[in-house]
């Protein structure tokens, strides 16, 4: 922390100056569009030029403070028995200290600037990688001092600001990575520079691609938490393509494929002990239909559906219908035994095996640009259909902060 920030700290909000953090909740933050993202990114498929880097620098280092601040300012709303709990101390400190750091960034006129603010950056998301698992356990803690609605809201605005943050960085992150490995042999960045890409967004993103590498991963796990696991069918218009982050519907794909792994495999095993049900496991089918406003996806699995009583409840945070006991014991709990086995799944949002955060976060994320949806619909005995709606209409949807 710089000499100014420690002796100006008497009067701060988890050690950051009052008179800091007011200069920057005066300002309003930008809504963040897809448009916007590739206006400001450069043409698809070229390296971003010393002019679009800077120009996203710039953009970044006086968007982010503002975003931060205020979530400063939320986690100082919170009732003080709440704010106190240490996990929910842990994470308000760490926006705090991103915010102050980010703040004492000198204005960026250089692209060697850039390099020490990009390293400033990365920290930044390397850092706030555990915030929602280590969010949840503090609420999980404090659930009798905040009603089930204050909580929901409170992580509703949180972790949508969460989402706004990372684009911002990691559309900078990677528009400064492509540029820097254009022409050589450098595979060392997580960012890669594709026919259609601008930064992290695909202009021409095809679904089916990442259902697909969604599937591959989720089956691995599954099969060795298992030593089985369901084949995926991909049908319908596999070669739709609609404009979107890759990234973020992967997360989603994810978390619902994970679902109907485990119950599809669950009920399997259930029936092959009780010597009832088919030969072999049924297949997880995943259908693709494209339309002018939008490409489709439903997720059709044979793992015996969400009890009735259940379904108002699937999209509430740490609320999860896995089971405590049989073949997955520990997946309800701190230890879903596919990701122990893969060494534990990593996304955007950090490790959140069992914590119940899956479902509503995959929602934030689909509703982030407007339009996109997800819904599930269940046949108690039968299975479940997770349909995901993603929008074409990228350049009406609500802005979003």
């Amino acid at each position: 922390m710089s000499s100014s920030l420690r002796h100006s700290t008497r009067f701060a909000v988890f050690g950051v100056p009052m008179d800091l953090l007011t200069r920057a909740l005066e300002k309003t933050p930008r809504p963040i569009t897809l448009p916007y993202l590739l206006a400001q990114g450069g043409r698809p498929g070229e390296p971003a030029t010393p002019d679009v880097i800077l120009r996203s620098a710039k953009y970044t280092q006086q968007e982010l403070p503002v975003r931060l601040a205020r979530r400063v300012r939320q986690f100082y709303s919170l009732p003080f028995i709440v704010g106190t709990n240490p996990y929910i101390q842990e994470v308000a400190r760490l926006y705090a200290w991103s915010f102050a750091q980010l703040s004492q960034v000198k204005p960026i006129e250089t692209l060697d600037d850039n390099d020490r603010f990009v390293e400033e950056l990365q920290k930044l998301v390397n850092d706030h990688s555990e915030v929602v698992p280590t969010l949840s356990r503090g609420f999980l803690e404090c659930g009798e001092y905040m009603d089930s609605e204050k909580v929901s809201n409170f992580l509703n605005a949180a972790l949508h600001s969460r989402i706004g943050v990372r684009i911002i960085a990691e559309q900078h992150l990677a528009l400064t990575a492509t540029a820097k490995s254009a022409g050589s042999n450098d595979n060392s960045t997580a960012f890669r520079l594709t026919p259609t890409s601008v930064g992290i967004v695909d202009t021409a993103m095809a679904p089916a691609d990442v259902i697909r590498q969604s599937s591959e991963y989720v089956r691995a796990l599954c099969e060795s938490a298992f030593e089985m696991a369901p084949e995926v069918v991909l049908e319908g218009q596999v070669d739709a393509r609609t404009m979107g982050i890759p990234v973020h519907l992967d997360y989603v794909m994810t978390e619902l494929l994970k679902n109907a792994f485990r119950a599809t495999t669950e009920r399997f095993l259930a029936h092959r002990r009780a010597g009832t049900g088919p030969p072999g496991i049924p297949p997880i089918t995943v259908t693709l239909a494209s339309t002018p406003s939008h490409v489709s996806v439903r997720i059709r699995d044979a793992g015996g559906g969400i009890p009735p009583e259940s379904m108002a409840r699937i999209f509430d945070y740490a609320y999860t219908t896995a089971k405590a006991g049989g073949d997955t014991a520990n997946w309800a709990g701190g230890e879903d035994p596919m990701d122990v086995a893969a060494g534990a799944m990593q996304s955007s949002m950090g490790t959140l095996a069992g914590l119940g955060y899956g479902l509503p976060l995959s929602r934030l994320y689909l509703g982030y640009f407007g339009k996109s949806s997800l819904d599930i619909v269940s046949l108690w005995g039968h299975g479940c259909d997770a349909f995901v709606q993603l929008s074409r209409h990228i350049g009406t949807s609500k802005a979003k902060i």
